[in-house]
Parts: structure tokens; sequence; C-alpha cells
């Protein structure tokens, strides 16, 4: 099959959303089908690296002589939106044979003409959901957000749902979702190095928020006292002023890649963690957020400390599975016993090992992805 992928993210072996289409669509062409990507010209050349050569892009301008001032909603959009349709896309669908369309459900921009190109064409849309719009934007484009999101829903044959929770949100259109964790990095023989680490080594890798920051300096201040190292591997600065107040501490900068930071885990951390603030209302986006970082953790056999609101999609998640290492709160004593825990109740183990060969492992999400997109 020809898919072509619309949006502003390119699939990318870095972070986040873009390392998790990366993953999926390499395996798809390694499966013998061909993935384009029509991508903005701003978009693509702020992109943090290089593409895999095999992906074909094609890029649209975000400004020529004759463009008319582009705006997310009204006769400026559809204006700027039937150009690029006529001009560009509609040319690219018929030479190269397109048999799917692929959006994503975020920003203000090219998800909503992911939605007018599957009205123009009626071609199948396939669309990732990773976190709620709605809950990402407050300010004056959050009426356009909502309308430019409820297009693409409506356009959308089948959209994947990081967590059961969009159902709630989205109830409307419930029928179409699909759950599909964000696909890991495969790993090979994994031998962690916990039993040559003499202390607890605690290792957090990936986005550093700053309304996660109070968190972590307040889960530093338990750690301290409970003699354990703290590691963030993470893109936010703020997070250094923590080493001037606790010297168990060490901050590093995102690795390049993503097994680059699964490596250095393995190597020298026995526990991870995930943190976030206990009222929701600081993180809203955390209601329907799914981290990815915690699904990598397990896949690396590591066992990870959670901290979360029960309310969060992670906090229900751990509520409704049981998951050990799990509290609502933060908590001194609570929180030294669940470490305790990690090192000492085989039932921990038990729960990582069932994550990483039974719900989390790639070749499963990979095979969900697959049924859906290529049905």
């Amino acid at each position: 099959m020809n898919f072509l992928f619309i949006s502003e993210h390119l699939p990318i072996d870095t972070h986040a959303s873009e390392v998790v289409f990366y993953r999926h669509f390499k395996q798809l062409i390694k499966n013998g089908h061909r993935v384009h990507i029509l991508i903005d010209r701003n978009s693509y050349n702020n992109r943090k690296k290089d593409l895999w050569n095999q992906f074909v892009v094609h890029i649209i301008p975000n400004r020529k002589w004759y463009y008319l001032p582009f705006q997310p909603s009204g006769i400026l959009k559809t204006t700027r939106f039937l150009c690029y349709y006529h001009i560009y896309t509609k040319k690219i669908i018929t030479e190269q044979k397109i048999d799917k369309l692929i959006g994503y459900i975020n920003g203000n921009f090219l998800m909503a003409f992911a939605a007018f190109v599957q009205r123009k064409t009626k071609l199948p849309l396939i669309s990732f959901f990773h976190d709620d719009t709605n809950e990402l934007n407050f300010g004056e484009d959050k009426k356009s957000v909502n309308d430019n999101t409820m297009e693409i829903l409506n356009a959308s044959t089948r959209i994947f749902i990081a967590s059961e929770a969009f159902k709630k949100n989205w109830s409307e259109f419930s029928s179409k979702f699909t759950l599909l964790y964000p696909v890991p990095t495969a790993i090979k023989n994994v031998d962690t190095g916990s039993y040559k680490l003499k202390r607890r080594h605690i290792g957090y890798s990936g986005t550093v928020y700053n309304e996660i920051l109070p968190s972590l300096e307040k889960i530093s201040g338990y750690l301290a006292k409970m003699e354990s190292d703290l590691t963030i591997i993470g893109n936010n600065e703020a997070a250094y002023t923590l080493l001037k107040h606790f010297k168990e501490v060490r901050c590093l900068p995102l690795f390049d890649t993503a097994q680059e930071a699964n490596d250095y885990l393995i190597s020298n951390c026995n526990v991870c963690l995930i943190v976030y603030p206990e009222d929701m209302n600081e993180m809203p986006w955390i209601k329907t957020c799914f981290p990815s970082k915690f699904i990598q953790y397990s896949i690396l056999g590591l066992p990870t400390l959670i901290i979360a609101p029960i309310d969060s999609a992670l906090g229900n998640w751990c509520n409704q599975n049981k998951w050990i290492l799990y509290s609502d709160k933060y908590d001194f004593k609570l929180i030294d016993q669940l470490l305790i825990q990690a090192f000492t109740n085989p039932e921990v183990k038990k729960q990582v090992d069932y994550l990483q060969k039974k719900v989390f492992k790639p070749e499963i999400i990979q095979t969900i992805f697959e049924e859906v997109i290529l049905a």
C-alpha cells in the first residue's frame, strides 16, 4: 500500500510522538509498503535531525506572493487549503497512487488539512491521537483548535488513542477508537547492570516539563534521605537547579536517540521514575496522556516508581492493574516502602515481566497498528 502522512511532525528517531511515527512507518516500509510525508517548509526546516532515506518527503510552502494570510478558521483557511490541494497534494495522490491517508491530531494547521484532503479525495484517513488538544490549549486558539480537532475526528475512519481516557473526553467518536500504546524500541538480550550497583540508582529519561519541577524537587529530597541517587536525562535546563541542593542528583541532556538513553538506563539505574503533580489541574493533559517512557522502562526490564493523580490516565491504569510501585500522593514513608518493594518483592518483577512480554512488546503493538491501517 501507499500511504500519505500529513503532519508538521516528522517520523524521526528522536522522542515523543515523532519516534512513535518513525518506528511504525519504518516497519511498514520493511514490510513492503511505501510511506510519503506531506509537511510544510517551516516545519521541515525546523526538524531535529534528518529523516530516514526510505521516506518520501513532499514539502509545501508556507509563503508565496499570491498567498493570503493563513488563519486556522474561516475563508482564509479554506483558501490556503484549496491552494495546497490543487497545486500540490492532488498531484501527489494521483502520481503516487496513494491508498490511505494518515493524520496526527495535534496543533492547528496540517491536522485540519488532513481532514480537508480526506473530504476531497474520500480516501480512508487513520489518525493518531496522543494528547487531547483541548487539554493543551487555553488561549485565543482554543475554539479553532477544538473545531479543527472535531473536523479530523469526523473525517477519520479509525483513530489510534494512547489511553482509554479519550473515550470519556470524546465519547461520540469512541466507536472509531483503537487503543495503541506508544511503540517502544525493541531490546534484545536485556541484561541490566543493577546487580553491580551498591546503592539505589533512580533514573528519569524524557521531557522535563516545568510543571513537574516541583515534584522532582520533592522526590529528590526524599531520595537524599533514603541514600538513593537520581539521574535526570531531560531537556529542561531548569532541572539543573536541583544540583545546588542535592548532591545525589545528576542531570544529563537528552541523548540523540532513544537507544542511547536505554543503554544508559540499563547500565546505570535499577529503578525508573515517573512523577506528576498531585493536583491534575497543574498539568491537565495527563488526564489522557499515557507516558511512552513507562513503556520503554518496562521493555528494559526495569521497575518503575510512579507518582500520579488517581484521575490521570496513568494513575487510573496503575489502579486498574494494581501496580505495586504506585502512589497518588507524595508521602515519604510510603515512597520509601515502595522503593524497598522494588528490590525485595518478587511480584514487582512479575509485573514488569508481564508488561515486557505480553503488553508492551513492540511486535504486539505493531501488529495492532498494522491490523487497522492495512484493513
